[in-house]
This record gives structure tokens, C-alpha cells and sequence, in this order.
């Protein structure tokens, strides 16, 4: 399983007792549901080397002190004037909170902290203005031509301008259109430039101003460096985008070794997560909200969507198709090797069981999850939308015996699920609707035969078990001879007016007896049983 062989891989080529996991956002808008899956990595690798006797504190940093860069399209036309501002420094969009930048990363923080995670929160603005980033300010201002051809030479850009401090202007309070024109070993002389970005004007202020303690901040690439140096971080990974060949991991790699003189965190250069095909931007506001996830999947389910496929797997979540109910599917394999319910019968099937099992364990939300009875989703899903069904009754029956209190956690977590999943995603042939007049069909008579028979059938007792009459069409099916797509299909046309739908006994037996008989009459058109 991919954590195992990553933290296998930390130990061998790092052998510590202490490292430091770490992961960063800027929270420059509603921070999307493609951001989990770097918060999920690092923590199963944080509990992966936790669960082998090492120190791993997990630290999650939001950038605050980086310059609002565009403005998103759920946040008012009126925070255009803060363009160019530290994060930190943008009043929250809904009033009442402390900044745009806590607004939208606390709001992150409690999607993670329902699916498990629990890292611990730092601030960029609190390190410089505490002056956490004074030493790497000194050193970048100190050795900035050796910083700026170290980008060059990595990148292979030549832009003019890529000096790795930007001063906080004191007139406009902008951070992003600043340039440094000089550096005396105490203060910094700058200009706010009105052009410097297409994305916010500067106010043309010439000023001199120490660059310590808030008053400046380290360009990207370079703050990227200057936290692995300053939190001693051990293992940071990142989006596929940033671990490019020249991208910017490299660039930030070389800086750290060279300049601040640490080694390189371990990277994980991990995939994209898309919704529907398309990757999404917290800073142009395109993409899933993250708490929405939460929201279609209990936490444990959202979990295992992350931790399931190797994270060199592009993720590509659809709500709307087979996805949850092949989720799930997957879920209870991974459930029955965790639980030790299904047996190897090849060294093959050992490795496979192997690795569904630890998928398992990383997906827990929330400590040691109980061994329970799991109904498969997609039969939740059809027996909620059958009349006169209790589902925790026909659980009672599939499990051959009364259910436990896990057994009744699991179920209401599913069913949960499935009604969620029902109201605003399922597709067309996980919904039906009983319809009260017979539609339009077009049966053969071998078809019309068999309703009828099916009425014989049905009329032989006054209650049905919905598995005991599913085993009596099985065997009318057989005995007929008759394809399973002519004959359920049969039935669900007669009764919902499409050819697909829920298990039919169960199905017919939750209806009522009247109705279901008067229907198979009406629709086998008089045929003798």
C-alpha cells in the first residue's frame, strides 16, 4: 500500500526518531475539495511513521502574508480595492471574522477535522510579524543575486525582476506591486510600482523601511525554502504541477541546499484531484467546495476516496454517476480484508488483502471503527424509495439474526448517504417512482406469460418475504427459460415505466398485494397462467 512503502522509504534513506510532516494553502478563496487530498496524504504518512514508533507532528501552514492576486467569484466586486494586499490584512467577506484569510482557512480546517485529520495550524503573518522569518529575510537580502540566478538557472526564466523579498508599502499597505531598489543591511528602499502586475496597481510610493518583523515577505519560492529551514520540515509533498521539471519544487530545493543550508524535505509529488474532469483554483474560485464532499460521503468514505487509488493516480470524482456506489463497493471489500472476513487462497490474494486492509486502516476518520454489518449501498439506496420497507427489518433478515448497535451505526450512516446521494446525484436508474396507472409497454407473450404467472405466484400467499418471492421469480425465470433482461425488465416496466430497477422481490413485496395483482392482470392482457 502507498503509505507503507513511502514511510518504508523515509526510514531507509532518513533515519530519524523525530520528523516533521507539512502541507500549506494560500486561503485566497473558498478553498476546493482538491485540496484534501494533500491534507489526507500527509497525515496517513504522518500516522504511518506515528504507528512506527516515530515523533511525526503534522503541521499545516496557511500562506496569509501572500498578496490577493485575483478575486474570486463568490467574494463581493468591492474586494477588488484589496488587491495586492496581504490576505492577512483583507477584512473577512461575511463581516465579523478576523480576515479573508481566517475566514476561508478555518473554514477548510473544520472539513479536515470531520474526516480525521488534525494537524497543527500555523499562520505565515503571525511568522513574519513575530519575526520567525527575520534570519531568511536577512540571508535572502544579503545573498538576493545568488537567490535570483539560482531561480534563473533552475527555471530557465530570465524575467528581469524576481528579487525574493517584496517590503509591505507603507502608504497603501500593498505587498504584491512593491520592488526592492536597495538594501543598506537595516533598511530597504522600495517603490510601489503602479505596473508591476496586471492584477493590482501600486500606489507609486518611493519609501525605506526595515524589512523584519511583517515588514516584508519572502517571494514564493523562496518562503518555500525559508519554512523548510525554519520548522525543519522532513516531508513535504505537493501537486503534480509544482514538481515539474524547473517548477517551482525545484527551484525552492536548490535555494534551501544552497542558500539556507538544510536538506530537502522527502517530496511526494502526487496527482490532481478533478470533479467531472476539470481541475479546480481556490483563487478563481472554480472547482468543489471542500466542505461539499463531506457533505455527499460520511467522513470515513471521503477518506478512503483520497487514500484508495496510489497518489500518483489522478482522482477523478463524479457525485452524479457510478462513483459513490462503487465507492462503497470498494469500501466493504477493503472493510472485509480489515476484519479478516475473506481468506487468501494465493500468495496473489494475500498482497491484494494486504493492501485493502491498510487502505482501510488509513481511512478511519476517527480511532478504531467497529466491526459491523454492511448492507451494500446501492440496495439501501432502491429499499429507502420502496413503500411500506423498514430497512433496519431487511438488514435484520440479510444478516440472519438482529442487528447490534454498530450494525445500526452503519446502516444510519448509509442511509444517510443514500438520501443525500438520492435527492441531488443518483442517475435515472437508481431513482424510480411506482406509477399508479400502467404506462405504455411493449412485451413480447412470453413476457405477458410470465406476468401472468407471476400473478399465479404472487396470489399464493398474503404476505410475501421480499427474498423468499426474489428466489420464486428465479426460478420462473428458469423454468421459462426466459433471459433475466426479459424478465425483470417485464416487471419493471409494468410497475415504473423503465426496464431496470431495484431487486424485483423485494420490490413487489413491499407493495401492496391488491395493487401488485391487479397490475400483473391488467398488464399480462389475459393470458392463462
Amino acid at each position: 500500500m502507498w503509505v507503507d512503502v513511502i514511510v518504508e522509504d523515509i526510514l531507509a534513506t532518513r533515519p530519524a526518531d523525530r520528523y516533521v510532516v507539512n502541507d500549506a494553502k494560500s486561503p485566497s478563496g473558498p478553498i476546493h475539495v482538491g485540496s484534501l487530498r494533500g491534507v489526507v496524504l500527509h497525515d496517513c504518512v504522518a500516522r504511518g511513521l506515528q504507528a512506527r514508533g516515530r515523533q511525526a507532528p503534522f503541521l499545516y501552514g496557511f500562506d496569509d502574508y501572500d498578496p490577493m492576486d485575483s478575486r474570486p467569484a463568490s467574494v463581493p466586486a468591492e474586494f477588488d480595492r484589496y488587491l495586492g494586499m496581504p490576505l492577512s490584512e483583507i477584512p473577512s467577506p461575511v463581516g465579523g471574522g478576523a480576515s479573508y484569510a481566517r475566514y476561508f482557512g478555518l473554514g477548510f480546517a473544520e472539513v479536515w477535522t470531520k474526516i480525521g485529520a488534525q494537524p497543527e495550524i500555523y499562520w505565515t503573518s503571525e511568522m513574519y510579524k513575530s519575526g520567525r522569518f527575520n534570519d531568511a529575510i536577512r540571508i535572502a537580502l544579503d545573498r538576493a543575486d545568488e537567490l535570483i540566478q539560482i531561480d534563473r538557472e533552475i527555471s530557465g526564466s530570465q524575467k528581469a525582476e524576481r528579487h525574493p523579498i517584496q517590503p509591505l508599502c507603507e502608504s497603501c499597505g500593498r505587498i504584491g506591486t512593491t520592488v526592492v531598489t536597495g538594501w543598506d543591511g537595516t533598511l530597504v528602499a522600495y517603490e510601489c510600482r503602479p505596473d508591476k502586475v496586471a492584477w493590482a496597481r501600486g500606489c507609486g510610493h518611493h519609501g525605506r523601511r526595515s524589512p523584519l518583523d511583517g515588514g516584508s515577505k519572502l517571494q514564493y519560492k523562496a518562503e518555500w525554502a525559508a519554512k523548510w529551514w525554519i520548522l525543519g520540515v522532513s516531508v513535504e509533498g505537493a501537486g503534480k504541477d509544482h514538481m515539474t521539471k524547473g517548477g517551482s519544487h525545484d527551484v525552492a530545493a536548490v535555494m534551501c541546499e544552497r542558500v539556507f543550508g538544510c536538506r530537502t524535505p522527502v517530496p511526494i509529488p502526487y496527482e490532481w484531484f478533478l470533479v467531472g474532469g476539470r481541475k479546480m483554483s481556490t483563487s478563481k474560485g472554480v472547482g468543489v467546495p471542500a466542505g461539499e464532499l463531506v457533505e455527499i460521503l460520511r467522513p470515513e468514505l471521503a477518506r478512503f476516496l483520497m487514500v484508495r487509488p496510489h497518489y500518483r493516480q489522478q482522482i477523478n470524482f463524479d457525485p452524479s454517476g457510478e462513483t459513490v456506489p462503487t465507492l462503497y463497493d470498494e469500501y466493504d471489500r477493503a472493510a472485509a480484508a480489515y476484519f479478516g472476513e475473506v481468506e487468501a487462497k494465493t500468495p496473489a490474494e494475500a498482497d491484494l488483502l494486504r493492501d485493502h486492509s491498510r487502505t482501510f486502516y488509513f481511512s478511519r476518520a476517527d480511532g478504531e471503527q467497529a466491526k459491523a454489518y454492511r448492507m451494500r449501498f446501492a440496495k439501501v439506496a432502491y429499499l429507502m424509495q420502496m413503500p411500506s420497507v423498514t430497512v433496519e427489518e431487511v438488514a435484520a433478515q440479510e444478516k440472519g439474526g438482529p442487528l447490534t448497535e454498530a450494525d445500526r451505526v452503519e446502516l444510519r450512516a448509509r442511509m444517510e448517504d443514500a438520501r443525500r446521494w438520492l435527492q441531488s446525484y443518483a442517475p435515472d436508474q437508481y431513482r424510480f417512482q411506482v406509477l399508479s396507472q400502467l404506462p405504455a409497454v411493449d412485451l413480447t407473450p412470453a413476457q405477458r406469460e410470465f406476468l401472468a404467472h407471476l400473478g399465479t405466484i404472487v396470489a399464493e400467499r398474503d404476505h410475501w418475504d421480499g427474498e423468499a418471492l426474489h428466489e420464486r421469480i428465479h426460478a420462473l425465470k428458469n423454468e421459462m427459460r426466459l433471459p433475466p433482461k426479459d424478465a425483470f425488465g417485464s416487471i419493471y416496466l409494468a410497475f415504473l415505466g423503465k426496464a431496470s430497477g431495484p431487486q424485483a422481490g423485494w420490490f413487489l413485496a413491499s407493495l401492496d398485494r391488491g395493487f401488485v395483482l391487479a397490475r400483473l392482470r391488467e398488464v399480462s392482457g389475459g393470458v392463462r397462467a
